[in-house]
């Protein structure tokens, strides 16, 4: 359900809802929106089980959520993880009703960090691997596919899938926005009047938030890493790799630029 008493908007700004694979930024860019922009990170419209709990593979029951979500008008973030397939019969629907800011990060990053997370909660989340690179390399399991469509042979396929797809999407469809998580955390100055531009909403101020607050801790499992675990290098690699058209249209190549729009 909705909070009991939502921040209305008050002006002609739209809902956002903010998109991404997990360990992406998430936090990070709502937290952005918050402070430049006047939304509310906190609380946030969770679409995810435990607070709507619907049918998210039925794209009917999805669309009346979302819909009925923007039609209050609220200041109040949403959030989803979800991969791409589930709103894709939906998106026509979407477009005059709010924005969707998708957030992006290389993948040897999200990997590494998703893999420590996972290792700190007592039930089984995702895969459970020995380093980054094992997990980057195991097959989607437990509670995390919840949120996917299908079935995917890694969780880096996992992430190229919900990364490319989303990117598409924002190719063809107005309302929805990139951007990189680094680019948001070294320009964020420029970013951030970037994103305001794309939303047609300038920036009410340029205030970067805090990197402690607001955001969605680990869980109280103790997990201290062997030495090299933490292998970023050979999950780039091993990306770059598997999927070098995806890498470099997101900047992730060495000498490449960043494509996606804003």
């Amino acid at each position: 359900m909705a909070p009991a008493d939502p921040t209305p908007l008050g002006d002609d700004r739209r809902p956002i809802m903010v998109v991404s694979h997990e360990r992406s930024g998430t936090h990070f860019m709502m937290n952005t929106l918050a402070a430049c922009f006047g939304y509310v990170s906190n609380p946030w419209l969770d679409i995810d089980r435990h607070q709507f709990n619907i049918n998210y593979y039925y794209p009917q029951q999805l669309q009346t959520l979302l819909l009925k979500l923007a039609d209050l008008k609220s200041a109040n973030l949403l959030k989803s993880h979800h991969e791409f397939s589930f709103f894709s019969e939906i998106m026509p629907a979407l477009a005059g009703a709010l924005d969707i800011v998708y957030i992006c990060r290389n993948p040897a990053d999200v990997m590494a960090s998703y893999w420590r997370f996972l290792h700190t909660w007592n039930w089984a989340e995702g895969p459970r691997a020995d380093s980054a690179l094992d997990f980057a390399k195991a097959a989607p399991m437990g509670q995390l596919m919840r949120l996917q469509f299908r079935q995917y042979d890694t969780m880096l396929d996992r992430w190229a899938n919900h990364v490319q797809h989303w990117v598409e999407a924002a190719a063809r469809a107005r309302n929805v926005h990139v951007v990189r998580y680094e680019d948001l955390a070294q320009r964020y100055d420029d970013t951030v009047k970037s994103l305001g531009t794309a939303l047609g909403v300038a920036p009410r101020q340029i205030v970067r938030p805090s990197r402690t607050e607001n955001v969605v801790q680990q869980g109280n499992v103790n997990f201290v890493p062997a030495p090299g675990a933490d292998n970023r290098d050979a999950v780039g690699a091993l990306a770059m790799a598997r999927f070098p058209d995806l890498m470099a249209r997101l900047g992730y190549v060495p000498g490449t630029a960043a494509k996606p729009k804003p």
